[in-house]
């Protein structure tokens, strides 16, 4: 799997949900795994409007796919 800055993915939450996210760098070593470094879709948004890079959160990669499709 390919991971890509500002590519769409899915991530799974602690309680099996799936939420719509924005990659921020493919994946790297967090402190006990791999992560990759996701943001909602409006941060990122928010962000390239204003010229800044967005914040995020680190999500362990086993939880982490690349979207079928952009969100509507």
């Amino acid at each position: 799997m390919s991971i890509e800055r500002g590519q769409h993915v899915v991530v799974v939450d602690a309680f099996g949900a799936e939420l719509s996210r924005i990659a921020l760098g493919e994946p790297v070593l967090g402190e006990d795994f791999p992560v990759v470094w996701v943001c909602r879709p409006e941060v990122w948004e928010q962000a390239q409007r204003e010229g800044h890079d967005p914040e995020g959160v680190p999500w362990p990669l086993e939880d982490v796919r690349v979207a079928d499709r952009e969100p509507a």
